[in-house]
């Protein structure tokens, strides 16, 4: 008779000694402790070594248990996790999904493919936060954050959803006073609309400007309507200022000089990804589409 030699008896070993003896991992496992004890016998006999030392008081690991338990348990952890994707993929998507985005690429990007999804999947509910602040995912409690720039904590996972074009832009009526900026130095010398104090550097053609910004916003449309009001210059997501570039509203300034690309980000928990509504999700929005620029708000 073939001996067995699956992840049972791996799994088995992994979870008494996680809970220190044979009875606590029969009960744990809904067994008699005669099951675990046996099945830990054939399996010590199956590698020739024992692999913990039994007492009437405690459970202690060999050298060799200590080394293969090592070894085997980050196997048996992914195992139970492949185990739990595939029969999660086996579910609709359902359950309540809590999200958060920055305003205008929320409103542009992932509100349109969301109502698309939520008429798919009619179990699944969302709880959406537009804003351009940051949250933390686990504290705040949101399955999926949207946000600009690249994941910079090696506790989440992350996809690349797009490569955002940015422009500078100013208005007519702003260059009518002002000296065309004609090299990036001379942006320098233009007050600026900008979304946050600190993002008044700006990489432009390889070199970096400090430009004097004179109105924080603190949200990337309100940035773009107060550049078309003419309070300043503003270095702003093409999408954003897409329709005003067309009617001659707004007007692209150093069009020759290569700007540097923000990257819309998906961040997300691993706990947060057996969830099979975000997977689904994840997939519709991971699929090549066109930003809806005419999603963002305007004013007339």
């Amino acid at each position: 008779m073939k001996e067995p030699d699956d992840l049972s008896g791996l799994s088995m070993f992994v979870r008494i000694v996680e809970e220190g003896s044979l009875s606590a991992a029969g009960r744990a496992l809904g067994l008699p402790k005669a099951t675990i004890s046996r099945n830990l016998a054939l399996l010590e006999k199956r590698l020739g070594a024992p692999l913990l030392i039994r007492s009437t008081r405690a459970l202690s690991l060999t050298d060799t248990g200590k080394s293969f338990f090592d070894r085997v348990r980050p196997i048996v952890r992914d195992a139970q996790l492949a185990t739990a994707e595939v029969k999660s993929h086996q579910a609709a998507p359902s359950g309540l999904l809590r999200i958060t985005a920055p305003v205008a690429y929320g409103q542009a990007a992932i509100a349109p493919r969301l109502l698309s999804f939520m008429n798919r999947y009619p179990a699944v509910r969302v709880d959406l936060h537009l804003h351009d602040g940051r949250v933390n995912l686990v504290s705040d409690g949101y399955d999926l954050a949207i946000r600009m720039g690249a994941n910079q904590s090696s506790e989440l996972i992350s996809h690349k959803l797009a490569d955002i074009t940015m422009v500078i832009v100013a208005s007519p009526s702003w260059l009518e006073q002002h000296d065309t900026p004609r090299i990036p130095a001379d942006l320098a010398r233009h007050p600026a609309v900008v979304n946050r104090p600190e993002l008044s550097q700006w990489k432009v053609g390889g070199e970096t400007v400090r430009v004097p910004w004179r109105m924080s916003t603190g949200n990337m449309i309100v940035t773009r309507d107060a550049a078309r009001a003419g309070l300043g210059i503003a270095f702003v997501p093409e999408f954003l200022a897409l329709r005003d570039l067309e009617r001659g509203t707004l007007v692209r300034l150093l069009p020759d000089h290569e700007l540097p690309m923000i990257q819309a980000t998906a961040l997300y928990t691993r706990a947060a990804s057996q969830s099979v509504a975000l997977r689904t999700l994840l997939d519709d929005l991971l699929a090549s589409r066109p930003i809806e620029a005419d999603a963002v708000p305007s004013l007339p």
